[in-house]
């Protein structure tokens, strides 16, 4: 790409997409590397004949030692050469990352935009590339990620700016070759230590074997990929509006498509600064179809019915709720850091029920046997049960203190039919619906605890 053909593009992207202003100030991310040191160029090449005035901030990783210091001198010098103020700034990122629990790659991005968010500017332009786009694109596909992460970099978010987006590395490096404009090289991008450095490195290459326009080709497709990214997303924030009530409340789940659903849900979930990623989103969306009640974080649930769920905070103190929940196959939370799995059975995946060992019919139930619906709730005030074997009831409340461990007592599942208790946790199931001979279906029961679910602390944004 020649150097005017490049400065036309930007130009065209500063009226366009930034709709630029005259006497605005533009402050231009700068490394030292090819990329921002094009970026420079061009803007400053724009500034006169467009009215707006440029400056630059450099921050110091201080992660290569004499290297660090070598690409803010180098800044330094080119800055005063052009006559363009640097802001000049130092970020810990190795203390960060341990402070954090994250990598450091992770860390120098969140040190750098918290430098950048600091600077007194009107845009804060940086210098992402066409290339950059494919390689944080292929890393979230390899990663694992929605619509929206898919979309990669956005080219104006808030104040940050991104002209270079649509050009490739290799056409700045012409750009910047024509000028005859030197510019440094970071070392720790020579090696496979990161992720972005192996996506680079050993995919991209493969990838251009199949097609040599690879970097040109993504830059149409990640356009039309943000493109419905952002009328989904438009369209999603309408239907949350006219579904929620009380601002913790989401009605309709069960009538919306389940990518509109989950994309509600996230709205929610990110309104009650719940973390939240694509697997909670799938169970809580099977969760309003099927009633329920999740654990989202320390006493915060979410609790669904027909097709409405709410997020409740419910002390440790506070009443039992009054409703019973409905059981569904796979995953049921009632009580935080615990989860009952439930699944039916063909008799026939077993040995003869007769040699069931006791453990396992402790949690098999004739399916079949049971009465109208059948639910998972508290145990109640004065239940008896008549268990496996015998013939006479017992005291609920007795078989708790006498097989229950005292720290469990509080959290104990009970599942009951319309005729009353067939299951309960360490206790085991009710005579009336214990397997026989003539069982064709068996309800497999299992209380398992679970580990606290967060997302991942790898930002979507990781690499921008």
């Amino acid at each position: 790409m020649r150097a005017d053909a490049l400065q036309l593009h930007v130009r065209q992207f500063l009226t366009q997409q930034v709709h630029l202003q005259k006497d605005a100030v533009i402050c231009c991310a700068l490394s030292g590397g090819a990329d921002s040191v094009c970026l420079l160029r061009c803007l400053l090449a724009l500034s006169k004949p467009m009215g707006f005035t440029v400056t630059a901030v450099h921050v110091n990783h201080q992660l290569r030692d004499t290297e660090s210091l070598r690409d803010q001198k180098f800044c330094e010098a080119l800055c005063q050469k052009l006559h363009v103020p640097l802001t000049v700034t130092a970020a810990d990122v190795r203390r960060r990352a341990k402070q954090e629990n994250c990598s450091e790659e992770l860390s120098a991005r969140l040190c750098r935009y918290a430098a950048l968010e600091e600077i007194s500017a009107d845009w804060i332009a940086t210098a992402h590339t066409a290339s950059d786009n494919l390689e944080t694109m292929l890393y979230r596909l390899a990663r694992g990620s929605s619509l929206h992460g898919l979309g990669s970099i956005p080219p104006v978010n808030g104040r940050f700016i991104r002209p270079l987006l649509t050009v490739t590395r290799q056409e700045i490096e012409t750009y910047l070759a024509a000028l005859e404009q030197d510019y440094v090289t970071d070392s720790t991008n020579l090696t496979d230590k990161y992720t972005r450095n192996q996506i680079r490195h050993r995919l991209i290459p493969e990838l251009k074997r199949l097609n040599p326009s690879v970097e040109r080709t993504s830059v149409t497709m990640l356009r039309s990929l943000r493109s419905e990214d952002d009328y989904l997303s438009q369209q999603a924030k309408a239907i949350y509006a006219a579904h929620l009530q009380n601002g913790s409340m989401l009605t309709g789940l069960d009538q919306m498509h389940p990518a509109m659903g989950m994309r509600c849900l996230a709205l929610l979930l990110e309104q009650q600064n719940i973390p939240f990623d694509a697997l909670l989103l799938e169970r809580l969306l099977a969760l309003a179809q099927q009633g329920g009640k999740w654990n989202l974080k320390k006493h915060v649930y979410a609790i669904a019915k027909q097709g409405t769920l709410t997020i409740e905070q419910i002390l440790p103190d506070a009443k039992p709720l009054a409703e019973k929940i409905p059981l569904h196959l796979g995953e049921n939370q009632l009580y935080e850091g615990y989860v009952l799995f439930a699944a039916i059975q063909n008799r026939e995946n077993h040995e003869k029920i007769d040699n069931i060992h006791k453990k396992f019919a402790n949690v098999c139930l004739d399916y079949d046997k049971i009465k109208g619906d059948i639910f998972l709730r508290q145990r109640q005030y004065g239940e008896r049960i008549r268990l496996c074997g015998r013939d006479f009831t017992s005291s609920l409340k007795k078989l708790i203190q006498a097989k229950v461990p005292p720290q469990r007592r509080h959290t104990l599942h009970v599942l009951a039919d319309d005729d009353g208790i067939v299951f309960a946790e360490f206790i085991g199931a009710a005579h009336r619906v214990s397997p026989d001979a003539n069982t064709r279906r068996l309800l497999i029961i299992e209380v398992k605890p679970i580990l606290n679910r967060s997302v991942s602390p790898v930002s979507d944004n990781e690499m921008e």
